[in-house]
């Protein structure tokens, strides 16, 4: 049965030569060359007159140098190219982040692309940007997991491929608190009286999802369930017989020191949760839960990131779901959100959100540099995506991403 459809706004969401390229009479001549940390200032600056975030010089130079793939891969690694102006302006940007994924046996350096932006006048370069990254050597393949409207012509030019698993113009969503989510939604459509509005409505989502008694989808015991504060020595047990007993899975590494990194600032500002079940003192599965709230609609919004889990302890989904969604009903967080249906695959128990809502685009874009890769990411049982993959859930990435 599909779940109740919600729209799209409710929840709003080696050294390459300088190239010369004349695109126009009208834009000035401009070159492409590769990135390096000393454009920090000027990238910011592009950045926020584009209507990004800026982040301080320490943090985003730590996207590359706090990052375990890139001291792994750092070599030949660009981290990404700049369009630059006559006189010496950076008028546009892609950066080039390094990830290890596994796969039959062997680490696969992998490329995600954040924070591809171009100054108004010089849109006619983005194109040259994404070929930069699209012709680089070395690199098993590239994903693109915050691909956006805008950007998702761009991608599908360069013949980048959806992934296979999921559904990822789509999330599905558990309402927790349903009179602080239908003010939410009446306010995003500008309807009059939202505050009184929103009583009735939620009285009748309230009445629905108890009639259907969709809850009990998830409720399961969470009396072994322990909650960390960091990812400790476990976690490197944990991967390395995750990565044992799935061979033949496409998998992003989830090292203890690769997790550290890519959920730091999450975690430094306790905005992340990091839910775990254990067998003595091993760790059989785990879930990262990350609040993800969307200010402009006033709504509170939490997100689950990733789920692991050894063979025989795939249950333990409904467990962490369970404990999440009661843990959003007391801290009057108004949804619990699964963004690209990504838990809908073989292995994994059936759970079922009551609501789905409509994304802009298709978010998860990748793309093989070799025939023999392209042919074997075709096939959807070696594919376990997740929303810890790219840049999705990366701690950068809501400064680092174009704007929704």
């Amino acid at each position: 049965m599909v779940g109740r459809q919600i729209p799209t706004d409710t929840l709003n969401n080696k050294t390459d030569k300088p190239v010369a390229e004349q695109r126009t009479p009208a834009v000035a001549p401009a070159i492409v060359r590769q990135a390096s940390f000393e454009d920090y200032e000027q990238i910011a600056a592009l950045q926020t007159r584009n209507g990004l975030a800026s982040i301080c010089s320490r943090t985003w130079t730590a996207l590359w140098m706090d990052n375990p793939a890139y001291h792994q891969w750092r070599a030949d690694w660009p981290i990404g190219w700049v369009v630059q102006a006559r006189g010496g302006k950076v008028v546009g940007f892609v950066g080039n982040v390094p990830v290890t994924y596994q796969f039959r046996g062997r680490e696969l350096p992998v490329s995600t692309p954040v924070s591809w932006v171009v100054d108004e006048g010089y849109r006619s370069y983005s194109m040259l940007l994404l070929d930069r990254l699209a012709r680089q050597k070395g690199i098993g393949f590239l994903v693109a997991t915050t691909v956006g409207p805008k950007a998702e012509t761009g991608f599908k030019a360069f013949k980048f491929s959806k992934v296979p698993v999921g559904t990822w113009d789509e999330s599905e969503f558990w309402v927790t608190n349903y009179r602080e989510f239908s003010q939410s939604v009446l306010t995003s459509k500008s309807i009059p009286f939202s505050h009184v509005m929103s009583y009735p409505i939620s009285a009748g989502l309230f009445c629905r999802d108890k009639f259907k008694d969709l809850s009990g989808e998830v409720d399961y015991c969470c009396s072994n369930i322990e909650i960390c504060s960091e990812f400790d020595g476990r976690f490197n047990r944990f991967w390395y017989s995750l990565a044992e007993q799935n061979p033949n899975v496409l998998l992003a590494v989830r090292t203890q020191e690769t997790l550290a990194w890519h959920f730091r600032d999450a975690l430094m500002h306790k905005s992340a949760w990091i839910v775990t079940a254990s067998k003595g003192s091993a760790l059989v599965a785990y879930a990262i839960f990350q609040r993800e709230d969307s200010p402009e609609l006033r709504l509170k919004r939490v997100r689950l990131i990733d789920f692991q889990a050894l063979k025989g302890s795939e249950q333990m989904l409904r467990s962490f779901l369970s404990w999440m969604l009661h843990k959003c009903k007391s801290e009057g967080i108004h949804v619990l959100e699964i963004t690209g249906r990504w838990l809908v695959r073989p292995g994994l128990p059936h759970v079922r959100a009551p609501y789905r809502r409509k994304l802009r685009s298709w978010t998860y874009y990748y793309k093989a540099t070799n025939d023999d890769l392209s042919e074997s990411l075709k096939d959807p049982e070696i594919w376990a995506p997740s929303s810890f993959d790219g840049d999705a859930s990366l701690w950068l990435s809501a400064a680092l991403n174009s704007p929704a």
